[in-house]
Order: C-alpha cells, then structure tokens, then sequence
C-alpha cells in the first residue's frame, strides 16, 4: 500500500501511456458518475493512440453540470451516445458466420476469438476496425456500463473482453455501482472513493488488481490530487 503521508509531499508521476501502450483492460468503479467520467477522460486523454467514447444512457436524461461530457470536453466525432439495448450482443451475424468459418479450417482458438468479435455489437466492431494511430491500440471508453448488467450477464464478460483485446483495442469501462465478480476479468480494477467532483483532490483512487511492478501496482492508492496524470488534466478542465 502506498503511503498517502509521502504522496502529499510529492505528486506521483504516472507515465502517459503506461496503461494503454498495448491491448488490454481496465475498470473504474465508484459511486460518481460524474467523478469516474473525470478520471477515465484524463486516462484516455493521455492515451497516443486518442479514444473513442460511448456513453450508455437512458431515454431524456440530463446530465450532471459537472460531468465532463456535458461540458463537450469529449470531440463530437469520438463520441456516441446509446441506450442499453443498442449494444446487445450480435448473437444472430455471429451464428450464422459460424458455418463459413468451421469450414475455412480456422484453428479451434481462432475460430473461439472470431466468433466472440462477432458477437459485439456492430458499432463496437466498427470502432475496433478503424484501427489507430501508430502501434498504439484504440481505447474504447465505455461509461454507465452498470446499465448493460441484464444485458451482459456474468458469464458473458470474459468472452467480450477476450474479443476486443484480441482484435487489438483496449477498453477502459466506467461502473457506478459495486461491480460482481465477473469484473475480476479485468486486467487492471481501480476503485474511485469519492463522492463530490468539487472535492475531487481528496477522492482516492485504490488499485484492486493491476500489474506487479510500477505506479498501478496492485494494493496502491492515491489521492487524485496527488496523481500528476489525472490532476493535470481536472485542474486545467474543471472549474
């Protein structure tokens, strides 16, 4: 556990691209919304590659005034706004590819992670095959992803997030409310406890699961204030 004590003397410096300069998985769950928007935009933010965002949101909902995305800090051309049921899973083009791909000969791995990719929806297909730039992988941002629980249920995680890692993309997930076990499928977890995006220097920032070594290993906390990364860019956009 890293000592908040040493953290107030000194800003932790997180390397830019250290969660995104290869496909992977990351959630970031807490009881803001609005709070955890803050944090997954300065990631994705300091991301080379750049991001593309999808916010899961109900029919006439108005957004807080402190959320980023309703302050239009987030491009109009990277961001989409979905109902829940626009990102069920693409069961029907999956089944029915199946076929043609059992008799390419594809290896029976291949043919698990074709059929997956398959199954996401088709605007999360498009995002993956836009690719990005350099060698750096797409991060898909997806927020309010609580609301797609009925949608994807437990078992079904593991497979999507196999799907979008393997075809080169890198999903960063934003979950307002306590995750279930499933989200241990994650590569890295991070839990935001924090309520009040005004008081957001004091929020912390805990490492549940992340790699062994360096600034989000795992059982690290931080104060968002301390962390150099995601202060620089609430200082500079939240007012």
């Amino acid at each position: 556990m890293v000592s908040l004590s040493v953290q107030e003397r000194a800003g932790i410096g997180v390397p830019p691209n250290m969660t995104f300069d290869r496909p992977t998985s990351v959630v970031v769950y807490g009881s803001s919304r609005p709070l955890l928007n803050w944090v997954a935009y300065a990631l994705a933010s300091a991301a080379d590659s750049g991001f593309v965002w999808t916010d899961v949101r109900l029919q006439g909902e108005v957004l807080a005034d402190a959320d980023p995305l309703a302050r239009n800090l987030v491009p109009p051309d990277r961001l989409y706004v979905v109902h829940p049921y626009e990102l069920m899973p693409n069961d029907a083009a999956a089944n029915m590819a199946v076929g043609g791909i059992v008799r390419g000969g594809e290896p029976p791995d291949t043919l698990g992670r074709l059929v997956e990719f398959l199954r996401l929806p088709l605007g999360a297909q498009r995002l993956l095959a836009r690719g990005s730039s350099g060698n750096r992988p797409v991060v898909l941002v997806l927020s309010n992803a609580q609301r797609l629980v009925a949608v994807y249920p437990s078992e079904r995680l593991a497979p999507v997030l196999g799907a979008i890692v393997g075809a080169g993309g890198s999903l960063l997930m934003t979950f307002a409310d306590a995750p279930p076990a499933s989200h241990r499928a994650f590569e890295t977890r991070l839990y935001l406890e924090g309520d009040d995006p005004k008081l957001w220097k004091g929020a912390v920032l805990r490492v549940e699961k992340g790699p062994a070594t360096g600034p989000l290993r795992a059982g690290s906390e931080y104060r968002l204030g301390d962390l150099d990364l995601v202060a620089a860019v609430l200082t500079r956009d939240f007012k």
